[in-house]
């Protein structure tokens, strides 16, 4: 039995606050039916309680807490013998929020302000020049613990659930897909500065379906993804009890134990500040930090991370949100200006003034705070308010502080926005009868982490003229919905044509991205339309394009990279590369193109992610003005230098440190942005192929997981350069380009195509860009070369229809052409074979 606050030293009863450590047994007593009274082990609950959302008064307390939120009653008034009334008086601020009504004035909520990124392209260019400026000084916050019970994934090896950050979107994992995003953003700051930066990581996990050993082997396993593992910080949120939403019985597992869900990503805050996390960024010297949600891949669109960090940091703000349109009765919060008639103490002078802050009210809350769910006007599907969309700029320093002071305080910073959504079901089993498993509506206490804004309100002695909202500490970005949020939270129902929050809904905004990048940022004359709901998911997108962030991430950049072209219906490319130069691409199949070094090599010798900048440049503009870029990144000291040697190593290809085996720590050594990286070069190149097999029943487009009956395939491996121009790439064909060389294809006299491969003069790139920032941001890339090797250094190589007769296929799984009979198979060279450059061929 527990009461009041656990200390954590159990003997069967417990008081006090836990510290974590139990001895014996704590036990409470089972609710579920016909169990009632009986005792259950609740050590884990008590074992970590302190750290749990509306813990105060210990279990008890955490059960009243869901009483007082949820407006459940409790059996017979009583948990355990005590009164509700009783423990109530020491939970009067349970809500969280700031936005209760306050003697008889009521909150009033306007809409925010802030930069529009979609209508306001300069804008949105001053904001990125200025996120590109702070990234020396951010860090990067993901919430990734949760238990995605909604995707129902399943590991097919082992048959165990597994959690959200492990759902294999577009071909990786989601945690995959947020760090190619943030090196993405690295790569394109050291283009420009020539500094590579090592953004420190906050991992917060959670013991759900195994989250946290899971997350901590994909990292090892995966060599942290080319990053320093000191520049990762795990830490674990605390396990709640699922709530009864009728009478506020916590449900059984089985085994007399209580059911348990993570605790909500409000915890964050205080866990951050309990288990040093904020110190651990501080001796990072990181002043800001950005939040992503592991479930919404797409928040790393275009400019809207940059912009959201360059108009936090640079503007000096405290707390921001990137934000989109939202649907009218859409089960998401909302971010609103709230203003607040408040009592001033005697010792600041008594009276009245009005506070004022940019926050986020869930959907749960429109009710009892008084909101209507309107639409824009009359017709509309729009709601007056934009979306939360969990995207967040943080304000370390301040949001410590906050959370310190509220904490010592009993306040409600520490946890933000307490809240019960009982709109959910758990299934329980019948651990008396055995008979079937139920369906009980029920849900956890849980904290919202982006009310911490709520904490960083200010207060003026009179109401706040309409033009002074924008220079509040809390702010807003807003940008078209596809660039900010499309989440992959939940899976469709067989049938269903509802794609919100699902992985099928996730990719067709992403394929609503890609057609949009190509149409009206790379020039292309025609690219198919996704396709209407019914028609993607019976048959699949209208096209496919996928690529490597690093390719931009700045949809301005990968203008300048991709120019002109076009894709019939049906087509697929993917672009795995970073350095490209590909004009007037005609695609009718698949072009299927993969750099394995995109970004530079892997040397043992981890970067320090703890370095500080050389020296910190001075603001470029006044907060909020963004009147000028002059002197970001062209004084001596951020100037893109030709000799990176403090940063990279110089060695050349076959040197030691070159290969990813020859890193040490972690395994797979340490990525360092360097030109030692894959190229391609593509000019008037037309692909003609029967490409994907639509029709597959296997196929799974969301996945990238698709059957193809022909595609053009090019390999660049490590420092490897592919080109051609003016040629037709026919039919199922491979080139696969060794490290430390160039191919070239083109179109030879009798029409095929022609190939030849040469080393790399020097073993450098015969190309590159430079990447320079004008005064109102633009980014412009111009190409420099170096002249290709002398001529008795070519290999010659046969044309494409020749090589079937020079060279024996090896044994492979042949394709599929149109008429389901089986095609013919491309020689692929071997690994072993890349250090003699008359190894290769490719066949048709």
């Amino acid at each position: 039995q527990t009461n009041g606050h656990s200390n954590g030293h159990t003997s069967n009863q417990t008081n006090g606050h836990s510290n974590g450590h139990t001895n014996g047994h704590a036990t409470g007593y089972a609710s579920s039916p016909g169990l009632e009274g009986m005792p259950i082990d609740i050590s884990g609950v008590v074992d970590r309680i302190h750290e749990v959302p509306g813990s105060s008064g210990g279990v008890n307390g955490h059960k009243l807490n869901g009483h007082g939120v949820n407006g459940a009653k409790a059996p017979n008034g009583h948990i355990n013998g005590q009164s509700i009334s009783d423990s109530r008086h020491s939970h009067s601020d349970s809500t969280g929020s700031s936005l209760e009504q306050t003697d008889n004035y009521a909150p009033q909520f306007h809409m925010p302000t802030g930069i529009d990124l979609e209508n306001d392209a300069e804008a949105a260019r001053r904001a990125a020049a200025h996120g590109l400026q702070a990234l020396p000084y951010m860090a990067e916050i993901y919430p990734i613990g949760g238990a995605g019970d909604r995707l129902g994934l399943i590991d097919e090896e082992t048959g165990e659930s597994v959690p959200t950050a492990m759902l294999p979107y577009c071909g990786r994992t989601l945690l995959e897909g947020l760090l190619r995003d943030l090196q993405a953003r690295e790569a394109l700051h050291w283009r420009l500065t020539g500094r590579q930066v090592v953004t420190p990581l906050a991992l917060m996990t959670s013991d759900a379906k195994g989250n946290h050993r899971r997350i901590t082997a994909l990292l090892e396993s995966s060599g942290w993804f080319g990053r320093c593992p000191d520049s990762f910080r795990l830490f674990r949120q605390p396990m709640v009890p699922v709530v009864g939403a009728e009478a506020g019985r916590w449900p059984l597992a089985g085994a007399l134990a209580p059911m348990m869900k993570p605790g909500g990503h409000g915890a964050i805050w205080k866990l951050m500040a309990d288990q040093g996390v904020f110190s651990w960024l501080a001796r990072h010297r990181r002043e800001g930090a950005l939040v992503r949600q592991i479930s919404n891949p797409l928040a790393g669109t275009d400019s809207t991370l940059l912009a959201l960090s360059g108009a936090g940091y640079m503007g000096g703000k405290l707390f921001g949100f990137a934000s989109c349109p939202r649907a009218v009765g859409a089960a998401e919060g909302m971010n609103v200006l709230a203003e607040r008639r408040v009592k001033v103490p005697h010792s600041e002078g008594g009276g009245w003034g009005y506070e004022y802050g940019i926050t986020n009210i869930e959907y749960t809350e429109f009710k009892r705070l008084g909101i209507s769910d309107e639409a824009q006007s009359e017709g509309s599907a729009l709601s007056v308010f934009p979306a939360n969309t969990n995207v967040l700029y943080l304000g370390l320093k301040a949001a410590e502080a906050a959370v310190r002071a509220d904490a010592a305080a009993g306040g409600g910073a520490a946890l933000p926005g307490l809240i019960f959504n009982g709109s959910k079901t758990v299934v329980e089993p019948d651990l008396l009868r055995g008979g079937a498993p139920a369906q009980v509506p029920a849900g956890r206490l849980e904290c919202t982490m982006q009310n911490l804004a709520d904490t960083l309100v200010q207060r003026f002695p009179s109401r706040l003229a309409e033009g002074r909202r924008g220079d509040l500490h809390t702010f807003a970005v807003f940008n078209s919905r596809r660039k900010v949020t499309s989440s992959a939270k939940r899976r469709r129902r067989e049938g269903s044509l509802a794609l919100a929050q699902t992985p099928d809904g996730s990719f067709r905004d992403l394929m609503a991205n890609a057609r949009d990048l190509l149409l009206n940022h790379c020039g292309f004359s025609s690219v198919p339309e996704v396709g209407e709901v019914e028609e993607y998911l019976a048959s699949g997108p209208g096209f496919i394009f996928l690529f490597h962030p690093a390719l931009g991430p700045l949809w301005d950049v990968i203008g300048q990279k991709v120019r002109g072209g076009s894709l019939a219906a049906r087509s697929e490319v993917v672009l795995e590369v970073a350095a490209a130069h590909v004009e007037g691409l005609h695609v009718d199949g698949s072009l299927l193109v993969t750099a394995t070094a995109p970004l530079g090599h892997m040397q043992a010798a981890a970067l320090d992610a703890t370095a500080p900048p050389r020296a910190r440049p001075p603001p470029l503009c006044a907060p909020t003005s963004f009147d000028s870029l002059e002197g970001l990144f062209f004084d001596d000291s951020w100037a893109l230098k030709e000799a990176r040697s403090e940063y990279l190593t110089t060695s050349p290809p076959g040197a030691g440190g070159d290969t990813d085996s020859a890193a040490t720590g972690g395994g797979g050594g340490r990525l360092v942005f360097s030109n030692r990286c894959g190229r391609l070069r593509l000019s008037n190149v037309a692909v003609v192929n029967a490409g994907v097999a639509w029709g597959v029943a296997d196929n799974v487009f969301w996945r990238h997981q698709v059957a193809r009956r022909e595609s053009a395939r090019i390999t660049l491996h490590g420092n490897a350069e592919f080109e051609a121009w003016d040629v037709v790439l026919s039919g199922d064909c491979c080139f696969s380009v060794p490290d430390g060389h160039r191919m070239v294809v083109t179109s030879g006299a009798d029409g095929r195509p022609a190939v030849s491969v040469e080393a790399l003069p020097g073993g450098r790139a015969t190309w590159d860009y430079t990447y320079d920032m004008a005064a109102d941001g633009t980014i412009a890339l111009s190409m420099r070369t170096q002249p290709a090797a002398s001529a008795p250094g070519r290999v010659p190589q046969p044309h494409l229809g020749d090589a079937r007769s020079t060279a024996a296929p090896p044994p492979t799984q042949p394709a599929i052409n149109g008429s389901g009979r089986a095609a013919s198979t491309t020689i692929c060279p071997s690994a072993s074979a890349e250090s003699d450059p008359s190894w290769f061929s490719s066949q048709l």
